[in-house]
């Protein structure tokens, strides 16, 4: 195979890896063995590398410089993904840990106020993080069983507040977004992740562990989700099941029969 049909090919095994990435990040869960991401990215990477060696026209080389530095991107993304799972300070069973902050708007909250209704309380990393923004967006899915068991949704994020304003077009989640930049509320769940951010050299940004927890209408934690992988989040089916498992069945409402004499009037 020349080198050009080689340069071509190994472009054409990162472009399907990276369509299948996509696609499993607008999932939120991507499959539990990537053994055959990790196959073709180091395959393409090997044959991008294989091509330059063997001697390529300029858009074949060009094809090959591309497809090692992505597949070598691709794995650098998969190596970095795995988190260690923190000793989070609530427990299902236990009463969920109250705070006041402030939300996206200024506003003051308490999560206090919200005792009487289930509550889920959710830890995302920010809305630069594609999977965090997935994840939210997919919980637009959920608006029926979320309203049918009257339950309030509260964002804890590490985004300053300007940047939740600017963010909460991506997903539309009907939610309180609190700002926590500092890790402030984070922390006192121990959920920080012992891996910063570095977008550049010379920045450093915390991140929290992605978490969700929800908590019955009498604070108490019902069902605990932390991801111990950032590619791998409570997608829907999760949360559905948890919300079926834990609340019960949803309210609904009976209707009322009319008396007698008004289904007499009406017939």
């Amino acid at each position: 195979m020349s080198g050009d049909l080689l340069g071509y090919a190994s472009l054409t095994i990162i472009a399907l890896a990276g369509v299948g990435w996509l696609r499993g990040m607008q999932r939120v869960r991507l499959p539990a063995d990537a053994t055959g991401y990790l196959v073709a990215c180091g395959a393409g990477a090997l044959l991008g590398s294989a091509a330059l060696l063997a001697g390529t026209g300029f858009v074949a080389g060009l094809a090959a410089a591309f497809a090692i530095l992505g597949g070598l991107a691709f794995l650098a993304l998969f190596a970095a993904s795995g988190q260690r799972r923190g000793t989070i300070a609530v427990a299902v069973g236990r009463p969920i840990i109250d705070f006041t902050a402030s939300d996206d708007e200024g506003r003051p909250f308490a999560l206090a106020s919200l005792r009487g209704r289930p509550v889920l309380l959710k830890f995302f990393r920010g809305h630069w993080c594609p999977y965090c923004v997935a994840e939210l967006r997919r919980w637009g899915e959920l608006h029926a069983e979320l309203d049918a068991h009257d339950v309030a949704i509260v964002a804890v994020c590490a985004d300053t507040a300007a940047a939740i304003r600017k963010g909460r077009v991506k997903h539309g989640l009907r939610a309180t977004m609190l700002p926590d930049p500092d890790l402030v509320l984070t922390d006192r769940y121990g959920l920080r992740n012992p891996k910063n951010f570095a977008p550049k050299p010379g920045v450093i940004i915390p991140l929290p562990i992605p978490t969700t927890i929800l908590v019955d209408a009498d604070g108490i934690v019902c069902w605990i989700d932390q991801s111990t992988d950032y590619m791998r989040r409570s997608d829907p089916d999760m949360v559905r099941a948890a919300l079926h498992a834990t609340l019960g069945p949803a309210r609904t409402e009976t209707p009322i029969a009319a008396p007698p004499a008004a289904r007499a009037a009406a017939g």
